[in-house]
């Protein structure tokens, strides 16, 4: 697994970038820098953007973000995987929430082709069709779907999940 993995760093390398050519996106950065402990701009090192691109994301930090990408964490039924699979304004819809990934599963059985079992944390979201079309996939992406079954915790460190986690990373909201 390396798409997702990769894409974070790109994103970290674009931020720091970012902050050291651009002096007004400094203010913007002002409460992650200070989460950090930095408040001066030379102070900021690429291991710096990794962790704020990681919480973003919805991981803890870098380290968190790294060992969910990478795939070296199981039994994924029981790994954090952060909010990654939860974009802002997903709160809107009405969705299955599951502490048990068996009860998820189920669910997802009952209507395979018009549903999708997402991670969240240590939880698991049964969604639709709508609730998908947030993560802005391109349209060859979305035939992977079907290689993972629409499960996203069963097809965990597969290629197609892989891609479909680096697509979802590149659309996600940025503050930079």
């Amino acid at each position: 697994m390396e798409f997702a993995l990769n894409e974070v760093k790109t994103q970290a390398k674009k931020l720091l970038k970012a902050i050291r050519v651009d002096s007004e996106l400094l203010p913007k950065m002002e409460l992650a820098l200070k989460k950090l402990g930095l408040s001066l701009l030379d102070e900021i090192k690429l291991k710096h953007c990794l962790t704020i691109v990681s919480q973003q994301l919805g991981f803890d930090n870098w380290h968190h973000a790294r060992d969910v990408l990478s795939g070296s964490k199981n039994p994924v039924e029981a790994l954090d995987m952060g909010t990654l699979f939860y974009p802002k304004g997903a709160d809107s819809f009405i969705n299955e929430w599951f502490a048990n990934y068996q009860q998820a599963k189920n669910t997802l059985s009952e209507q395979p082709a018009g549903k999708w079992l997402l991670p969240y944390k240590n939880q698991f979201i049964v969604v639709k069709k709508d609730y998908i079309s947030t993560f802005r996939l391109d349209a060859n992406l979305t035939l992977l779907w079907p290689d993972i079954d629409h499960n996203m915790v069963e097809g965990y460190k597969s290629i197609a999940w892989d891609k479909l986690t680096c697509e979802i990373i590149k659309n996600r909201s940025r503050n930079y």
